[in-house]
């Protein structure tokens, strides 16, 4: 074979490898070129469902017609799951290249025993499936890789993060909203004793007792403005809790008397349990918050002027 056909041979086959590598690159999605792992962009007014897993645990994420979230059927807390949608479109998240071996997926936790799997659905169509593992070691990220792809990314941004809850996590522990001012009366009972509070013009009246003391009052309409859980009860902790006769209560009526919060109290050695009296949703406070929401006649009663 000549010089002259050896250097012909050469030139194809280095425009063979070229081609070949020209071809393999245009095959890789755009976003994983250059050994990132870029977000796709997604709208997320139009996601409508989210499934979180890992091992057992399933947390089905789910818009309503209303525009209201659920979780595997239950109210899903708003806060988490604006979370979630705004890590999904953060601008500012990147990543590196880490893997591409298999054999990496253990110590990484992004095989499918240990990784949790997030698939995010608009319309009937998957926009997003990762597989997301362990927080890198400086935990401002997390190692991730498209379900069926084998390459390992570390994303730095917020969606380790929003993503990393369980399913009992995700839903809405929030017991009651009610404005202060909206309230009017206050009905509290504790074992046998019972007291009324009821509004009159800008002061407050105590039953029997006359006068109440504002700052009190104060204290304790502001403990249901907001009132958010601890957790919620399993089901063998709700099974637990006594409501047929709760140990206290505590109705909140506005104008025309009409109901605002009416919460039963179960007080155990290892917890506080509160629900509406109506039945539904087991919750658990702590122990502290159980004479905030309802304080002893004693502590509202007006002090005397000296």
């Amino acid at each position: 074979m000549t010089t002259k056909t050896l250097v012909r041979l050469g030139a194809v086959l280095l425009a063979a490898l070229i081609l070949w590598g020209a071809l393999a690159l245009g095959r890789r999605p755009e976003s994983d070129r250059g050994g990132r792992l870029a977000l796709p962009k997604i709208d997320t007014t139009t996601v409508d469902t989210v499934a979180l897993t890992k091992g057992s645990d399933t947390a089905v994420l789910a818009r309503t017609p209303r525009g209201t979230w659920t979780v595997n059927g239950h109210p899903a807390s708003p806060m988490l799951v604006h979370s979630l949608l705004t890590a999904l479109t953060d601008t500012s998240a990147w990543s590196e290249l880490v893997a591409e071996q298999p054999s990496s997926y253990a110590r990484l936790g992004v095989n499918a025993d240990s990784a949790r799997r997030v698939r995010v659905q608009a319309r009937g169509r998957t926009m997003l499936d990762l597989t997301v593992g362990n927080h890198t070691s400086d935990y401002s990220g997390v190692f991730v890789r498209r379900t069926d792809g084998r390459p390992v990314y570390a994303l730095h941004g917020g969606l380790g993060d929003a993503v990393s809850h369980d399913a009992a996590d995700w839903r809405d522990k929030r017991i009651a909203t009610v404005a202060p001012e909206s309230v009017t009366t206050v009905e509290v009972q504790r074992g046998k004793a019972r007291y009324t509070l009821q509004r009159n013009g800008t002061t407050w009246t105590l039953g029997s007792a006359g006068a109440a003391d504002s700052a009190a009052v104060a204290s304790l309409l502001d403990a249901y403005h907001d009132l958010v859980a601890t957790s919620i009860a399993t089901p063998a902790q709700a099974d637990s809790a006594h409501f047929t006769h709760p140990t206290r209560h505590a109705r909140l009526m506005g104008k025309g008397g009409a109901p605002l919060a009416s919460l039963a109290f179960d007080s155990t050695a290892n917890a506080v349990w509160v629900r509406a009296d109506t039945g539904g949703t087991v919750y658990r406070i702590d122990h502290w918050m159980l004479d905030r929401l309802t304080p002893a006649e004693s502590t509202l009663r007006a002090k005397p002027k000296r």
